[in-house]
């Protein structure tokens, strides 16, 4: 199984998506779990991780479209079979990215402004819940 963990909102989200990662390790301790990050300092956090094979990093906002688009046509023949919005991924375009790199499951949240377009771009979504971590709602799904 190989799994990626969107993290693009900014280091602290993705400082608050390792025990995530962590839990999912725990579930598919022989899947490949990859993480993509938007920011440099998120990378840095997350290097040395050893729940993690690999770290993308890309800034989609700043740098040019052709550049965006060749990095996700690359990560999107990797061929992952499951893709996880951290939470909060609320600007569309994050969501965006988890459709163009195209895992069959693709898990995200469900925030009050979501539509139909969120729901296709995310195909199973869990309720917002700022009460509770990401891997207590999103891991029991999957053991």
């Amino acid at each position: 199984m190989k799994i990626l963990v969107i993290s693009l909102a900014g280091i602290g989200d993705t400082l608050f998506a390792t025990p995530l990662i962590h839990e999912l390790r725990a579930i598919h301790p022989d899947a490949t779990i990859d993480a993509l990050v938007r920011w440099r300092g998120a990378k840095d956090l997350l290097e040395g991780n050893p729940h993690l094979n690999t770290i993308h990093q890309k800034n989609f906002v700043s740098d040019s479209k052709i550049s965006s688009f060749l990095f996700l046509l690359k990560l999107r023949r990797q061929g992952y079979d499951l893709s996880f919005n951290t939470h909060p991924q609320s600007r569309r375009l994050y969501r965006l990215v988890a459709r163009f790199i195209n895992a069959p499951v693709r898990l995200g949240h469900e925030y009050e402004c979501s539509g139909a377009l969120d729901r296709w771009l995310t195909n199973r979504t869990l309720p917002q819940d700022y009460t509770r971590h990401s891997s207590e709602i999103i891991c029991p799904c999957f053991h």
